[in-house]
């Protein structure tokens, strides 16, 4: 993106604004961002080159939460009710023996259960060299619930990874 997108503009606030006030308005007693954002509660990165998995990490190394609700910083589309949505097949995942809730076959975001074994399975993963330190693995290792995704709720889904993304979501607004 060649900017920090947690600091972009969004309908007169950062996206980190937006997306922190979206997670309370969704009910979540605590929130916290990873990353240095000093006006917000955070945790410092601890593997800030290891994409969403390493923050997911470094707050399970704060956090003692079991119960996630996990928003990309990027997805400012998604709204309320799809976070409460979440929360809710979280339930469910967790009564037919799963881990995590998302919607479709969209990586985030997410309902997590964070136990100590996928805590310490998070911190060895990101130790390894190998490729199984990603979300995708660790959605796998916890077996996902999935919501149902139509073309509506996969188009409040997107992000933005170049300025071209970013410059259509904001357009689409």
């Amino acid at each position: 993106m060649g900017a920090d997108k947690a600091r972009l503009p969004w309908k007169g606030r950062t996206l980190l604004e937006h997306q922190f006030g979206l997670l309370e308005q969704a009910g979540c007693a605590r929130v916290l961002v990873s990353g240095g954002y000093s006006a917000f509660p955070h945790v410092r990165d601890l593997w800030p080159q290891r994409g969403p998995l390493g923050g997911l990490a470094s707050v399970a190394a704060e956090a003692e939460e079991p119960h996630w609700l996990v928003l990309a910083v990027d997805q400012p589309l998604v709204d309320v009710a799809m976070l409460r949505a979440l929360r809710a097949g979280l339930d469910a995942a967790i009564e037919r023996g799963r881990g995590v809730c998302r919607f479709g076959e969209e990586q985030l975001p997410m309902a997590m259960v964070a136990g100590p074994e996928i805590r310490l399975w998070m911190e060895q993963a990101l130790h390894g060299s190998g490729s199984g330190a990603s979300l995708k693995y660790l959605q796998e290792r916890l077996r996902v619930h999935t919501l149902a995704a139509d073309a509506g709720v996969r188009a409040r889904l997107r992000g933005a990874n170049t300025p071209d993304e970013w410059q259509a979501l904001l357009l689409s607004a």
